[in-house]
């Protein structure tokens, strides 16, 4: 491979399938062999029994990118038996590159984002009550009301009330 090459390649990102669930492991020990490697993440909320949980997810769950530069050209073949990591993904014999102005702008697009959490509910979800008063009530979910609070409507005499109501209260329809 000549030196010129690399350096044309060293504008690239390959694109690396991780086994499920092991996306920082993957990143973790592919940056210990020496990889630059890149896994875009969000914030969402996650109701779990009856807790309410803001959590960090990949953005592309089982997909993270290793920079294609000279280390990644000399050691492509460690990053397959790299733990956490399924299989380099290849179009033919070729690793699937993506262009650096693409990560690039995923960085940027993570690091204005970075505050921002996704709800676990969208409005105009339909959810169910499962405590209190209005236990088993079906409603429609209109926003958040603070961090751990929302708004729902509820159709009581033909007419839509509005409800504050505690998120860990309700469960998708």
């Amino acid at each position: 491979m000549s030196g010129s090459k690399i350096k044309n390649e060293d504008t690239f990102w390959w694109v690396v399938e991780t086994k499920p669930q092991a996306e920082l492991t993957a990143i973790n020990n592919l940056e210990n062999q020496g990889f630059s490697s890149y896994c875009p993440l969000f914030k969402c909320e996650s109701i779990r029994g009856r807790q309410l949980k803001v959590i960090t997810s990949p953005l592309f769950p089982r997909y993270v990118f290793v920079k294609a530069n000279l280390v990644a050209h000399k050691k492509i073949h460690l990053i397959r038996s790299t733990i956490g990591v399924s299989q380099l993904l290849k179009v033919g014999e070729k690793p699937t590159k993506v262009p650096c102005q693409i990560i690039f702008e995923l960085k940027q697009i993570e690091s204005e984002k970075l505050n921002e959490t996704k709800s676990h509910f969208k409005q105009g979800d339909h959810v169910k009550i499962r405590d209190g008063l209005y236990k088993d009530i079906e409603a429609i979910y209109q926003m958040d009301d603070g961090i751990n609070r929302a708004v729902v409507l509820l159709s009581i005499l033909n007419k839509e009330t509005p409800l504050y109501i505690d998120k860990k209260a309700l469960n998708k329809v």
